[in-house]
């Protein structure tokens, strides 16, 4: 790092918590509920990312190609929603030594914001599920803010928000749309090289981690 960080925003699926059981048992279930193949939990972990209406936009066009209309997306979505509201954190799980990185890199000065495009209320009970929230001065979700990632919007408004230069602002993501959002708002980028996203195409050589517990040697680097 240029300079030690004063604000670290942490993408939540694919970086902090592994989310995809959770998301994929809820899209099969939707899609089952229409009469429609249920993906796998591979499958389903390249869709996560950009909101739970691209995700189920992106499993019905896998599974359904014929059948991607405006009554079955909204079909679709509902009864995925009904579904994750019941399993937001049932087979989900923190990746390891989360807790004790986060408290670790607070105690190095550094202030937390989750940076998701998870729906706000989701990620904030998704969160607190886990035993996390109390650790993140705030949260911005996808639907927080005009845009979501990769736009920089909701990382501009946190660095606002506490007061921050984006010169000593860091983002940890696991994903091209958070490398991105990095880019725009000129803060700094971590990749969660365990998460999501195999590779990224980055303009230069990035900083990782292979495991969150990690982190805290890396903004101290």
């Amino acid at each position: 790092m240029q300079t030690k960080p004063k604000l670290l925003a942490i993408d939540l699926d694919g970086t902090l918590i592994d989310t995809a059981p959770d998301l994929a048992y809820c899209l099969g279930h939707a899609l089952e509920s229409l009469g429609i193949a249920a993906p796998d939990t591979t499958q389903a972990r390249e869709w996560i990312g950009d909101g739970i209406e691209v995700l189920v936009e992106r499993g019905l066009t896998a599974m359904a190609p014929d059948r991607v209309d405006t009554e079955t997306r909204s079909a679709a979505l509902t009864a995925f929603t009904r579904c994750y509201e019941q399993n937001l954190f049932v087979r989900s799980r923190l990746y390891p030594e989360v807790l004790e990185t986060l408290d670790d890199v607070r105690q190095q000065g550094c202030a937390l914001v989750c940076i998701t495009n998870k729906r706000q209320a989701f990620s904030e009970e998704i969160l607190r599920l886990a035993g996390i929230r109390d650790r993140f001065e705030l949260v911005f979700g996808g639907d927080s803010c005009s845009e979501k990632k990769p736009a920089p919007a909701q990382l501009i408004a946190a660095a606002e928000a506490l007061r921050m230069p984006v010169s000593q602002c860091v983002l940890v993501g696991d994903s091209y749309h958070d490398y991105h959002a990095a880019r725009a708002a000129a803060f700094e980028f971590i990749w969660a090289a365990y998460g999501y996203c195999d590779s990224i195409d980055a303009a230069e050589t990035l900083i990782y981690i292979d495991r969150f517990s990690d982190l805290a040697a890396r903004i101290n680097a």
